[in-house]
C-alpha cells in the first residue's frame, strides 16, 4: 500500500509538471491583462523561373504583433509589416523596387481546453488582413510598395479572413507539440503595375496544415521545428488587355527557431524556414506560362516581450 501510494505521488507529482505552461512554450496562452510584443527582422529570398525566366524576389521584412489577453481564454492581436528594399530581377536585369507598409492584420484566439483539466490545449482563432492602401507594383524606373504576387508569397494584395484550430501538449518539461489546421478566404482585390496595367484578382481558398515540435533542456533555451503544407487556390484575373488563371498548387515550409529566455518576460530569437514550392501554370488567352523552380528562404533575428 505504501509503495501504492509512494507511485501514486510521483505520477502525481509528475502531471503537475507537465501541465506547467511557461512563456515561451508553443502552447503558452496569455493571462488576463497581459501584453505582448513581438518584433522580427527577416531577408527574404524566394527564385523561381516564370515562362522560361529566371526570376528572384530579394528583400527585408520587419515584422511586428502586438497581443493583449482580454480573459484567461481570450486574446486579441494586431499586425504590421513593413518592407524594405524590396528587388525582384528577372533574367538578372534592371530590379523593379518596392518598399512600404504591407496589409495590416488584426486577429482573435479563444482557448476551448486547458491541458490542466482536458489533457490537451485546443484553440481556435481568425486572423483579418485588410487592405487599407492601395497596392503598386514597382518597375525599374518607379518604386512601389508592393512585390508582384506572381513571384512573391507574400505579396498578396487582397483583403483576406483565417479561421484556425490549433490542438498541442506540453507532456514534460522539455517537450511539447502542437498540430495546426486554416483555411483562408481571399476577397477580390486589385493591385497596378506601375506605367503597365490594373491587375484584378477574383477570390480564392488556401488551406494550411502544420505540425510543430519544441525541445526545451533547460528553462532558457528552447528549439522550435515546423513543417507546414498549404494548398493554394486557383485564382482567376484579368489584367485589362486579357484574363488569366492562375492553377492552384502546394507550398511546403520548414521552419527551426532558437529561442533563448534572457529575462522572465524577455526572449530572443533566431528564425531560419525553406519553402519547396510546387509548379503552378499562369494561363491567358495568349498563351500559357509555367512557373516552377519555386523555392524561398529566410532567415533573421527576433524578440518577443511579455508585460
Amino acid at each position: 500500500m505504501k509503495k501504492f501510494l509512494a507511485v501514486a505521488a510521483v505520477l502525481a507529482v509528475t502531471s503537475v509538471n507537465a501541465e506547467e505552461v511557461k512563456f515561451g512554450d508553443l502552447n503558452y496562452f496569455l493571462k488576463q491583462g497581459q501584453f505582448n510584443v513581438g518584433v522580427d527582422a527577416i531577408a527574404n529570398n524566394e527564385p523561381s523561373r516564370v515562362g522560361g525566366a529566371d526570376t528572384e524576389v530579394d528583400g527585408y521584412q520587419l515584422n511586428t504583433q502586438f497581443g493583449y489577453a482580454l480573459t484567461d481564454s481570450l486574446n486579441v492581436t494586431a499586425g504590421l509589416n513593413y518592407l524594405y528594399d524590396g528587388e525582384t530581377e528577372v533574367n538578372g536585369g534592371a530590379s523593379a523596387d518596392d518598399s512600404g507598409i504591407q496589409n495590416p492584420k488584426f486577429g482573435a484566439n479563444y482557448r476551448l481546453m486547458k491541458q490542466s483539466d482536458a489533457g490537451l490545449n485546443f484553440d481556435v482563432g481568425a486572423v483579418a488582413t485588410l487592405n487599407v492602401i492601395d497596392r503598386e507594383v514597382g518597375t525599374k524606373d518607379k518604386e512601389g510598395n508592393n512585390q508582384n504576387p506572381i513571384y512573391s508569397n507574400y505579396a498578396d494584395p487582397r483583403t483576406s479572413l483565417e479561421v484556425n484550430a490549433r490542438l498541442g501538449n506540453k507532456w514534460n518539461e522539455a517537450n511539447e507539440y502542437y498540430f495546426l489546421a486554416a483555411a483562408t478566404y481571399r476577397m477580390d482585390g486589385e493591385y497596378e503595375q506601375l506605367e503597365g496595367d490594373m491587375i484584378d484578382m477574383d477570390s480564392s481558398v488556401d488551406f494550411k496544415l502544420g505540425a510543430f515540435y519544441q525541445y526545451r533542456p533547460v528553462n532558457e533555451f528552447m528549439m522550435t521545428f515546423g513543417l507546414t503544407g498549404t494548398r493554394v487556390g486557383e485564382v482567376d484575373g484579368n489584367d485589362e488587355s486579357e484574363d488569366f488563371t492562375i492553377t492552384d498548387h502546394l507550398d511546403y515550409q520548414f521552419s527551426f527557431n532558437a529561442k533563448y529566455l534572457v529575462t522572465d518576460s524577455m526572449i530572443a530569437k533566431f528564425i531560419f524556414t525553406q519553402d519547396n514550392r510546387s509548379d503552378f501554370d499562369y494561363e491567358a488567352n495568349s498563351g500559357d506560362s509555367e512557373v516552377d523552380k519555386r523555392h524561398a528562404l529566410q532567415y533573421g533575428l527576433g524578440v518577443d516581450l511579455l508585460f
